[in-house]
């Protein structure tokens, strides 16, 4: 698919004002103004984030009433249930909350509902059950912010209800106690993008502040970096500090499960988010993808070592299996871009398959995403019921395209990149896909214009090979970590020879030697081995690039992490 390099053009003014009042390259200057920060002690607090950083949590609405709901559920040793989410943001969140709540002296149950047999959100009849229970308050986490019937009916029974959450809400409000949702209309804190593990935290925070202890409160940030990096929420603000701080916890973790999860996916010293993206967060979804859920738990509550490792292999075992679903569905799915090539044109492309796993369809989802770079739903069909996961691209709003066909769906929830949904009637569930797939299409062409439907590169800078080094490398890495919001940095550079290969790994990777000026770097362009065809040694190129850090038998290398690649025509003199 054809990209669109952009050259960002920050303010020259701007960039020589920040180099000179930090003292930094005008490199960095430049990419701290391509990312929208351009006031020096803005930058300082960006370069340099500090614990004391944080906003203060009663900002956030309904802070004043949820603190002394928690409070005197504690002081009346009430029995408080927590009802999270399946994925790692809700597992995490879910977690902070117990082990928060039981260091204050309170009686704390998790309750982390079955990907595949309990679906998403609170469900009145497990209201019904903690009211049977004796349960005094229940507390959500990443969920309940569009549990209105799950609400109405716990304060039928007299049963306190506490909605953490940061999902998107509706015009109205469920009725709860108090609802921490920083995306509330009447909520007026700083900072919008937390993760649900970011709003529990700053109730943590909220509640160790009262209670005079707020020294235990950065040895919480390991597990909330985890939630927060995993859920992919902008790594901007007060999710920056989190996360950063976070990070650098995890590279001497004292939890037993944690160190034992680190060490079977392969992690060890200081933790980087690609790690956590790639081998920590698949590993704990796998879990609830393929039908488990209180093992998760079980992993983080254990003290023998050797039972935290026997989690750990399960879960390695589930991630395998993970994969293999995945990859069934898409072949299924390569298949129809031949027999089928209509769904592919679409602006909004939605796929429904018979009993696909539906604890993969999310990532499916997220794969034809960009492979298509198109909005995109994808639907597990069942006998009397479909389950669907949705994923977006820059700048289409997933969540507002359901709701303009919420009269179709029986259940819809998320974000502007990420939604779950569900319809219900074995008699016209056919009809009504296709209805949907229609308006959606047609809601997705009213909006989004066909140079949006043109995958972007957005660059930081052109750079001469000549400046590339380990140097530059550690320079960038002070803006670390990269997500959303504080994108990776990329450069191009022009006119690069070939100096060795092209090489195909494992079949699917391409791999070239380059060089300019006496400048040799390895460079990979993953899940692009055919554009080998296009490449000879001796042959130049245009590279669009991130850079990276490789290591083999101790001796470090610059790597240059292919984002688009152009050859230059073949010269015709003799």
């Amino acid at each position: 698919m054809r990209r669109r390099w952009t050259l960002r053009e920050p303010e020259a003014e701007a960039v020589r004002t920040l180099a000179s009042e930090l003292d930094v390259s005008s490199l960095t200057a430049r990419l701290l103004v391509n990312r929208g920060i351009r006031d020096p002690e803005e930058a300082h607090l960006f370069l340099h984030p500090r614990f004391e950083n944080l906003h203060d949590p009663f900002l956030m609405k309904d802070m004043d009433r949820a603190v002394p709901l928690v409070r005197k559920a504690l002081e009346e040793k009430q029995r408080i249930m927590v009802h999270g989410d399946y994925d790692v943001d809700g597992i995490t969140s879910s977690l902070i909350l117990k082990r928060a709540l039981e260091m204050l002296g309170g009686r704390v149950d998790i309750h982390i509902p079955r990907r595949l047999k309990d679906g998403y959100g609170i469900q009145t009849r497990f209201v019904e059950r903690c009211h049977r229970d004796g349960v005094g308050l229940l507390v959500t986490s990443d969920c309940g912010i569009r549990a209105f019937e799950a609400c109405g009916r716990a304060r039928e029974l007299g049963l306190d209800v506490l909605i953490c959450d940061h999902h998107l809400p509706s015009a109205e409000l469920p009725p709860a106690r108090a609802i921490l949702n920083p995306h509330r209309e009447d909520c007026h804190y700083p900072d919008r993008n937390l993760s649900a593990a970011g709003v529990v935290f700053k109730l943590v925070q909220g509640l160790f502040e009262k209670a005079r202890r707020t020294r235990v409160l950065p040895h919480f940030l390991k597990v909330v970096a985890l939630g927060t990096a995993a859920d992919m929420v902008p790594l901007t603000g007060e999710n920056r500090v989190l996360v950063k701080l976070g990070l650098e916890g995890l590279a001497q973790p004292h939890n037993v499960g944690l160190r034992a999860l680190l060490d079977g996916a392969g992690v060890s010293g200081q933790v980087e988010l690609d790690d956590v993206a790639f081998r920590i967060a698949p590993r704990i979804n796998a879990v609830t993808r393929m039908g488990g859920g209180p093992e998760v738990l079980d992993l983080f509550d254990t003290q023998d070592r050797s039972r935290a490792q026997a989690i750990v292999r399960d879960m390695n075992t589930k991630n395998r299996e993970r994969r293999r679903e995945e990859e069934a569905i898409l072949a299924e799915i390569r298949e129809w871009e031949e027999s089928r090539p209509e769904l592919f044109r679409k602006t909004f492309i939605v796929l429904a398959g018979r009993d696909w796993h539906r604890g993969v369809i999310g990532i499916i989802a997220s794969r034809v995403a960009r492979r298509f770079f198109r909005p995109t739903l994808v639907f597990s069909v069942g006998e009397s019921d479909c389950q669907g996961s949705g994923r977006s691209i820059p700048g289409f709003h997933l969540l507002e395209a359901l709701e303009a066909c919420g009269d179709l769906l029986d259940r819809f929830g998320g974000h502007a990149q990420a939604v779950g949904c569900a319809m219900e009637g074995s008699d016209s569930l056919e009809d009504r896909l296709r209805t949907l797939s229609d308006r959606l299409d047609s809601h997705a062409r009213s909006v989004l214009s066909a140079e949006e439907l043109t995958p972007l590169v957005p660059l930081d800078s052109y750079l001469r090979p000549g400046h590339l080094s380990l140097s530059l490398y550690r320079e960038i890495q002070h803006l670390a970590p990269f997500g959303v919001g504080n994108p990776v940095p990329v450069f191009a550079s022009r006119g690069l020879d070939v100096t060795g290969g092209p090489w195909v790994l494992k079949n699917r990777h391409l791999k070239v030697r380059i060089g300019a000026n006496g400048t040799g770097v390895d460079a990979i362009w993953w899940k692009n081995g055919d554009a080998a065809d296009t490449i000879s040694a001796g042959s130049k190129i245009d590279v669009a690039y991130t850079l990276n850090r490789n290591e083999y038998r101790g001796v470090e290398s610059l790597l240059m992490t292919v984002r688009d690649l152009r050859t230059h025509p073949i010269s015709t003199d003799s």
